[in-house]
This record gives C-alpha cells, structure tokens and sequence, in this order.
C-alpha cells in the first residue's frame, strides 16, 4: 500500500514513491506528501513549516440570513456553511473578512489532474450558485463591517474567475468603499484581465493575491489551461497592480519534481524582482504527481528545500505558507 499525509499549512520537499498503473484512474488531485519512519520508528512527513495557518475565530458573528432574508448573497452564504461547512462563512456576519462568491465562469480548464484551487480535504466539490448583484453584495457587506468585520474577499475556491463578472465586482468595490472608506477589499485571481483588475483598482481594491503555477510561459499554460488568456496577461495584471500600488501576493502553487526544477526557479525569482514589495505565499498543488510530472519534459530538479533556499534570496518579498481556502 502507498502511504501519503496531507500536512496544511507546510510545505512539501517530495511526493510518496509509489507505482502508476496505466489502467487506473488519476488520483484525486491532493497535494500528498511523503511519510517515513525515524530511528525511532515515529512517523515522519517530507514537509517544512514556513509560517503558520491563522486560527479561525471560535466565536461565531451574526447569521447573514437574520439580517437580509431576502438577499441572495446572505442566502448563499446561509447555504455554505449550513451544507458545505466553510469555515468563512460560517464565521457569519461582524466576524473577519466576509467571503463574497460571485458565481463567475472558469478562465482555467486545466487538462492534467490537478487542483489550482484548493488540493485539500474539505475543499469545495462545487461551484458557487448564485450570482450576486451588486446592491446585494453592498448590503450585506455594508452589515459586515457596521458589526465589525475586517473586511471582503472576492475570489474564494468555489467560485470561478471574478474579474469575469468586472461589472458588478466594481460596482460592488465603489458601494463597499463609499459606505466604509477604510474597509479592506481583497480579490484572489489567476490574473487572466489586466484592464478589469485596472477597474477594479480605480474602484477602490485594497489587495490583490495573483495565485500561478510557474511563472514559465510554457509551464504556467500547460498546467493551468487557461481559457481565453495568455501568460502575458498574468504579467500584466501583475504590473497593473504594481502601478496601483495594490497590495500583491503571489500565490505560488508548489509541486515537487516541477517547481523545484532550476529553470522554474530562475523565472519566479526574476518575476519576484520586478514586483517591489508585496508577499509570496507558498500553497501545495494538489494532483496526481506522477501523471502531471510525465506531462512535461523530463528534467533534474535540486529540490524543495534548496527551492525555498533561493527564494528567500529575494528579500524584498515576504514569505509565508498557508493553506488554501477551503469555501
């Protein structure tokens, strides 16, 4: 039997050993990490910690149903945490940062088995139902932060590419930062609309997480998939929100034996030092990792650790690791 550990909120140094057979189906695309035994016959995990998972808050906010019955956004988000058990939006109302699905088509249809989202046990299984306005998605925002709420996100793993739907994202962005002006607004993308994240920007986004796969034209589109958007655009939306002066995470999705590869980490080390400042946040890829890996040239890779070694190098960026939201 194959053994593997899934440790989030770490990093992986290398994948289980383990025999593909053809005939099988992919592995559920999990970001599995190798297990082992010390000298003293304790289990071990091939992982490093980088930075540590922020706790959830124990006490619960305000149910958003109670407060907009009416409101397809709070009944939505009523649904996630009542079916789906997300941890954000059961969090409720006054209590962090407000997740905000806007029901937007896929930009990515990866071909290989892996999980760009969310390579975690309890991730989504399906996408976001609703598809907000932006009255809606002001209203219930604007509740949020009167009862002391930290902040909206847009983007979470349900849901598909939010600069899709940029018409109501900035319509949704004015209202939030018209009614609380100091309000926090943050947006995860895959970086698929440059022009749409400049609206968004002029709308009154705070922060932006930018989430790839290698920062390698050929790479970063035979793994990701994307749909109607090119590497090229990824650069440039990144540059748009540098421009801005939005605040940048780089998301990095780390799998062992392609991102570890010496030419992968020249390209993110030279992506990072054209962004000045911001944070690269390291998130395990979860996939079949044989298969994925037989999908690209074969080549020779220094490893995980030796990885995170050179990028530490590029000092103007903060690291950390965290695990992806599983809403």
């Amino acid at each position: 039997l194959a053994l593997g550990a899934l440790v989030p909120g770490h990093t992986r140094l290398s994948f289980p050993a383990y025999r593909d057979d053809p005939d099988a189906p992919p592995l559920d695309p999990l970001p599995y990490a190798a297990v082992a035994a010390d000298q003293r016959g304790e289990l071990v995990v091939a992982v490093a910690e980088t930075a540590h998972v922020a706790a959830t808050p124990e006490a619960r906010g305000v149910s958003p149903l109670r407060e907009h019955a009416a409101n397809a956004l709070a009944r939505q988000l009523a649904r996630c945490s009542r079916d789906h058990e997300c941890s954000a939006a059961r969090a409720g109302i006054g209590r962090g940062q407000l997740p905000v699905p806007l029901g937007a088509p896929a930009a990515e249809r990866p071909r290989a088995p892996v999980a760009l989202r969310s390579g975690y046990a309890g991730a989504p299984t399906e996408p976001a139902a609703v598809r907000p306005t932006a009255r809606e998605i002001v209203e219930v925002a604007a509740t949020h932060l009167e009862h002391g709420g930290t902040g909206v996100s847009f983007g979470r793993a349900c849901d598909g590419e939010p600069l899709a739907r940029v018409r109501v994202l900035e319509e949704a962005i004015a209202g939030i930062r018209e009614h609380a002006p100091r309000s926090s607004v943050h947006l995860e993308t895959c970086g698929s609309d440059p022009a749409a994240l400049r609206r968004a920007a002029e709308a009154g986004l705070t922060s932006v997480t930018v989430r790839l796969g290698s920062a390698r034209s050929e790479t970063y589109e035979r793994l990701h998939g994307p749909v109607a958007h090119r590497w090229g655009d990824v650069r440039a939306t990144l540059q748009v929100a540098t421009e801005r002066r939005i605040a940048i995470t780089v998301a990095l999705l780390v799998l062992p034996g392609l991102t570890d590869r010496p030419e992968e980490i020249d390209a993110i080390v030279a992506l990072l030092g054209e962004l000045p400042g911001g944070c690269l946040e390291l998130r395990d890829l979860g996939a079949d990792p044989i298969r994925v890996l037989a999908a690209f040239p074969a080549a020779r890779p220094v490893g995980v650790r030796a990885m995170l070694e050179r990028i530490a190098e590029a000092d103007h960026f903060e690291m950390g690791t965290t695990a992806p939201a599983a809403v």
